[in-house]
C-alpha cells in the first residue's frame, strides 16, 4: 500500500485494505456483483485491451447487466479511441493534440461522452474494490443516466516509460484527504504508449487542477491537448489560498 504524506494539512494516502466480501454491485446496487466477462469485452474489444490487474475489479465489483458492453456504449467508444490513437500516436505526439472528430465524425460529442463515462465507470471500480471512500453514487447516476460526471476529469499523455517496459499497467491510487473526507484521487491508466490519467476532485475543494490539460465533455467537446507525463501518479495540492 502507498505511504502518506502531508500536504497543507491535507493527508495524501494509499487506498484502505478492501472488505473481504463485496455482495452487490455498486453501480445498481440491487444484482450480484458476478461480471465474469471475457477479458476482450471489458474493453469493446481487442483494439482496446484491458491492463491484465483490471479485471478482478470489474469481476468483483458490476453485475453483469450494468458490465455488459451490450448494453452500455461506454466500452466500445474507448476501443475506438485507443484504437485510434494508437494508430496515428507518433503524429499525434508530435502535434501535442488530437481532434475526437477525426475517429468518431459527426458523433464526436455523444461518444466523447461515452469515453468519458467508461472511465468514470473505470475509475468507480477501482476506488470501490480499493474502499476508498468516496461518494459513488454520482459515478452510478452518470452511468445509468448517460450523464457527464462534472467531477471527473482525463489528462491524455505521452508515456515516458520506455517500449517494452510495460504494455498494460494501472498505477496506485494517489488521494488527497482531509481527515475522513477524500478531497481527490488520481489514477493512471496505461495502455504503452498512450497514458491516460483519470482524475476525480471535489467539487468546492481546495485543491488545485492538476498540471497540464484536463479534459471533461461538457469544457471542450472536440481538441483535447497531450499533457505531460511527470510521474505514474501525479498527487494533487492544496491551493495556499484556502485552509483546509
Amino acid at each position: 500500500m502507498a505511504g502518506s504524506a502531508t500536504a497543507g494539512g491535507a493527508t495524501m494516502a494509499g487506498a484502505a485494505e478492501p472488505p473481504a466480501s463485496r455482495a452487490r454491485c455498486w453501480v445498481c446496487g440491487n444484482r450480484p456483483a458476478d461480471d465474469a466477462r471475457h477479458p476482450e469485452a471489458a474493453t469493446g474489444g481487442p483494439a482496446a485491451p484491458e491492463p491484465p490487474s483490471l479485471l478482478p475489479a470489474f469481476m468483483q465489483c458490476l453485475c453483469g447487466e450494468c458490465g455488459d458492453p451490450a448494453l452500455q456504449p461506454y466500452d466500445a467508444a474507448w476501443g475506438r479511441l485507443s484504437a485510434y490513437l494508437h494508430e496515428h500516436w507518433g503524429d499525434i505526439a508530435a502535434r501535442g493534440s488530437f481532434d475526437l472528430s477525426k475517429p468518431f465524425h459527426g458523433e464526436a460529442a455523444a461518444v466523447a461522452l461515452n469515453v468519458h463515462l467508461f472511465f468514470v465507470k473505470v475509475l468507480g471500480c477501482k476506488l470501490f474494490s480499493e474502499a476508498i471512500q468516496v461518494n459513488l453514487t454520482p459515478f452510478a447516476t452518470a452511468l445509468r443516466c448517460r450523464l457527464p460526471h462534472p467531477d471527473v476529469t482525463l489528462l491524455v499523455a505521452n508515456t515516458e516509460v520506455r517500449s517494452g517496459q510495460w504494455l498494460f499497467h494501472d498505477s496506485s491510487v494517489s488521494v488527497l484527504r482531509s481527515g475522513d473526507e477524500v478531497y481527490s484521487a488520481m489514477w493512471t491508466f496505461l495502455a504503452h504508449p498512450v497514458a491516460i490519467k483519470i482524475c476525480y476532485l471535489k467539487s468546492g475543494a481546495p485543491v488545485r487542477e492538476p498540471d497540464g490539460f484536463p479534459w471533461h465533455p461538457m469544457r471542450q467537446r472536440k481538441i483535447v491537448k497531450l499533457s505531460p507525463y511527470k510521474a505514474e501518479t501525479q498527487p494533487l495540492v492544496a491551493r495556499r489560498d484556502l485552509r483546509i
